[in-house]
């Protein structure tokens, strides 16, 4: 399932969902023209909240009357994040919650549907990006909000996971996005399993699988954060990653499909002296059969000779070829020239010795 006609041992790209566009119909163009027929997944392009991604979500919850600025932040970064709170009463009412994804599907799936029919690629699946229950708790409510109040944003997810299935099938991907809880991890590193433990980040992730309906196609991009295009947090090696993906997989529900993991892997700053140390925990990822791994690490820094290197040490630590390339992260966040340059480089990284 998901195939869109790549030739055994070719390497996919993945886009991670955001894209500087003025619209889904162009963003959506833009990356199917780049890639093509190396595409699995064809994202909406998040054009309504490319630029801050999860601040846009948060603010028409206060549109709705069901948060209230608790703590006026700047947004300036993540740091300087505004602080919500319940609007009324002690409960958030999960049920009058509209999160925005459903209305993105639709928006998306005709022209999605049409752009696939023009390229003839069967296989190919629209991809919704939304992030974990966990992370959109975080982000808009801090620490205190999520033992609270997540089961609340929990059910508003699972609600339009359920919507955007009954809408378009297994034409739909559900990308979920789980920032904080790789950001937490990394932070904590080298005690980060016991985080994992503690809070069950990577059991949270697959339960929020298991509460969509059976047979929803999913993908996990695990994330450290690119508000204005900076990372949230940085990851001494790739052990937090694998051992987070680990965990997920190791949780990960009957009856629902993990096509992939996405990883971030480096934003063009890892010492040349570092690379073979940084990527060796890659040795210990254990996906499961079926479950690809996209390794985010296309950057618009390094040379290409650089990242050409890069991804020689990535999958000699890996024991094997990657099964596709991204950035780390959206796409949203840059210039348009510069989104455009980087989708140029993952489709040449992703031909190398093809």
């Amino acid at each position: 399932m998901g195939a869109t006609g790549q030739g055994a041992g070719t390497r996919t790209v993945h886009f991670v969902g955001s894209f500087p566009a003025e619209s889904t119909d162009v963003a959506m163009r833009a990356m199917l023209d780049s890639a093509g027929t190396r595409l699995r997944t064809l994202p909406t392009g998040e054009t309504r909240r490319y630029e801050f991604y999860i601040q846009p979500i948060i603010e028409d919850l206060v549109d709705q009357g069901v948060l209230a600025v608790k703590k006026q932040g700047t947004w300036g970064s993540s740091r300087q994040r505004t602080i919500h709170r319940v609007a009324r009463g002690a409960e958030l009412p999960s049920e009058a919650m509209d999160l925005g994804y459903l209305g993105e599907a639709e928006e998306a799936l005709p022209i999605f549907r049409a752009l696939r029919a023009e390229h003839d690629l069967p296989g190919l699946a629209l991809q919704i990006g939304m992030p974990t229950d966990f992370t959109l708790t975080f982000i808009a409510m801090g620490a205190a909000g999520v033992r609270r109040h997540r089961r609340a944003f929990l059910d508003a997810t699972v609600r339009d996971i359920t919507a955007i299935r009954e809408l378009a099938g297994d034409d739909v991907v559900v990308q979920l996005e789980a920032t904080a809880e790789l950001v937490l991890m990394a932070k904590s590193q080298p005690l980060h399993r016991l985080t994992d433990r503690v809070l069950g980040l990577g059991e949270g992730i697959a339960a929020l699988a298991a509460a969509a309906p059976e047979g929803t196609r999913f993908g996990v991009h695990l994330c450290l954060g690119s508000l204005r295009n900076k990372a949230r947090g940085r990851l001494r090696d790739a052990r937090p990653l694998v051992d987070l993906a680990n965990s997920v997989v190791g949780h990960w529900p009957r009856g629902r499909v993990l096509e992939y993991v996405h990883g971030p892997l480096a934003a063009g700053d890892v010492p040349p002296s570092e690379k073979a140390e940084f990527y060796a925990p890659l040795a210990k990822l254990a996906l499961d059969a079926g479950t690809n791994f996209y390794a985010g690490f296309v950057h618009d820094v390094p040379t290409e000779a650089q990242q050409t290197e890069t991804l020689r040490i990535i999958e000699n630590a890996l024991g094997r070829p990657i099964d596709g390339l991204a950035c780390a992260c959206g796409l949203g966040r840059r210039p348009r020239p510069v989104a455009d340059e980087l989708m140029a480089r993952t489709e040449l990284l992703a031909a190398v010795g093809e």
